[in-house]
């Protein structure tokens, strides 16, 4: 009788955590996409200042180490998680209402108000990005203890899923509203006046912030697991896994496939919004919305392969198929914007599985090794350093790229099916040239022994897959059968 009064309370945990994404989720989807770019276009963001809006989630990441440390001394992760995180999704007011404020009050010289306003941004979005980034490690230690590693791959892929439900509503809603407010396809910030521009997405990014604290707060109800404080100097804290041959490899792999990835970020939105001139809805339909349908599909399939046939078989079939992804989107300038929605759905179910693989993968290093001295938050945090130092560079070396390029310049290669290039494209192309690099370089050095091969976990997705897509083609059918 005694175990079951644990099942119940295992069972309440993981039903908060996964109703809190829903809220989440939400808050994700109003902050992403169209609406942060249309608010820096409308301040007048350069080619360089929409790289280095790409590079502050990962400069801001590298504030994972210190979050680290302080988590291993003080053993509080679920205090640190609640406030830094509660601050982070608060700070989308500021962010919403100061630019605003700075461009409505300047009576004269409104174009020292717009850079100011915009400095004023850039650096509210960078504190943001810091208050998630120092609580990031007490969230993963967290749940690497709270979470039975025997499901760990299928619940994780199970709340992403059902997270989903509310992304999408939220994604098409904001797409309308932005329609509605700029005109549809082709307008731009130089159409529609910029204050009220930045008045809408203001609007959207504070009913997000609700959403935000909503989803943070729910975590009150989950009781806290502290660790044991840990006063080791830093070196000797993370001598250990600079010492793991396996995890450098895997870290190597997962930073240079973040480089490749940043060298897209704000730049496939402004590629759409700008070059394509599509509408704001069909932006939040290609970059969000698609993707989430593609991984509402597969995310399960990639959780149980991860679960039953290992990681690096799956890190084999989701990076390789996502390397065409980036030429594929240099075809969408000659007008095939059904291209955009293939693309979007493609990227996001195979990158599902990269990043599957790659949570359950530091959730293996991850784990508490008391013996060792060291808690479960220190390879997340060396992981997460490694990789958002090569995010941070990606996004400032494509800005620098795309600022250097110039937004006249223009090459005609001659290749079929492919118009002109700027310098939207070359980043495309680079940015498929490193993902190929990640595979070749870093990928045969990972080893997971007990892990099958790569062709019979391909067989085993195809076979998860085709049920998923079965099951929700004749769900609806099944429905109105009772219904009959």
């Amino acid at each position: 009788m005694q175990p079951r009064p644990r099942r119940h309370s295992l069972r309440r945990t993981l039903t908060i955590v996964t109703v809190a994404w829903l809220f989440g989720s939400v808050y994700y989807s109003a902050t992403s996409g169209a609406p942060i770019t249309l608010f820096a276009q409308s301040l007048g963001a350069s080619p360089f200042q929409f790289g280095l809006l790409s590079a502050m989630p990962f400069i801001a990441a590298l504030l994972s180490l210190p979050g680290s440390l302080i988590i291993d001394k003080t053993g509080q992760r679920k205090r640190i998680f609640l406030i830094t995180h509660l601050l982070h999704r608060m700070l989308w007011f500021p962010i919403a209402l100061v630019p605003l404020w700075i461009v409505s009050s300047a009576d004269s010289h409104p174009q020292a108000a717009r850079f100011a306003a915009l400095l004023a941004f850039l650096l509210l979005v960078f504190l943001n990005y810091c208050g998630q980034s120092l609580g990031g490690p007490a969230w993963f230690g967290w749940m690497a203890d709270i979470v039975p590693e025997r499901i760990r791959g299928h619940y994780f892929s199970r709340r992403r899923s059902i997270g989903i439900f509310t992304a999408i509503p939220a994604a098409i809603i904001t797409g309308l509203v932005l329609d509605r407010l700029t005109g549809g396809a082709g307008s731009t910030t130089s159409v529609v006046e910029p204050l009220r521009i930045l008045r809408w997405c203001g609007y959207i990014f504070m009913v997000a912030a609700v959403f935000g604290v909503i989803d943070i707060a729910l975590y009150l109800k989950i009781p806290g697991k502290p660790t044991v404080p840990h006063t080791q100097p830093l070196l000797a804290i993370f001598a250990r896994p600079l010492r793991d041959k396996p995890f450098l490899w895997f870290s190597g792999f997962t930073a240079t496939m973040t480089f490749a990835i940043s060298f897209m970020g704000q730049f496939a939105t402004l590629y759409l919004i700008d070059k394509l001139r599509i509408t704001n809805t069909q932006v939040q339909l290609i970059l969000l919305v698609a993707p989430s349908i593609a991984q509402l599909l597969v995310l399960s399939a990639w959780g149980k392969a991860v679960d039953r046939m290992g990681r690096k078989p799956v890190l084999i079939i989701a990076s390789l198929g996502f390397v065409p992804i980036g030429f594929g989107w240099c075809f969408m300038n000659t007008g095939a914007i059904w291209l955009g929605y293939v693309l979007g759905a493609l990227g996001a179910a195979l990158y599902a599985g990269v990043e599957v693989a790659h949570f359950n993968m530091i959730m293996e290093f991850a784990q508490t090794d008391e013996n060792e001295g060291t808690g479960s938050t220190t390879y997340f945090a060396v992981n997460n350093v490694v990789c958002n130092v090569a995010g941070a560079l990606g996004g400032l070396s494509s800005g620098l790229i795309a600022q250097t390029i110039g937004e006249g310049w223009r090459w005609d290669t001659g290749i079929p099916g492919l118009a002109p290039i700027g310098y939207f494209e070359v980043l495309f192309a680079l940015s498929a040239l490193m993902r190929l690099a990640a595979i070749v370089v870093f990928l045969p050095r990972i080893h997971e022994p007990e892990a099958r091969p790569a062709v019979e976990a391909l067989r085993f997705m195809t076979v998860n897959i085709y049920n998923n897509l079965f099951n929700a083609i004749s769900l609806p059918l099944r429905a109105i059968r009772v219904r009959r």
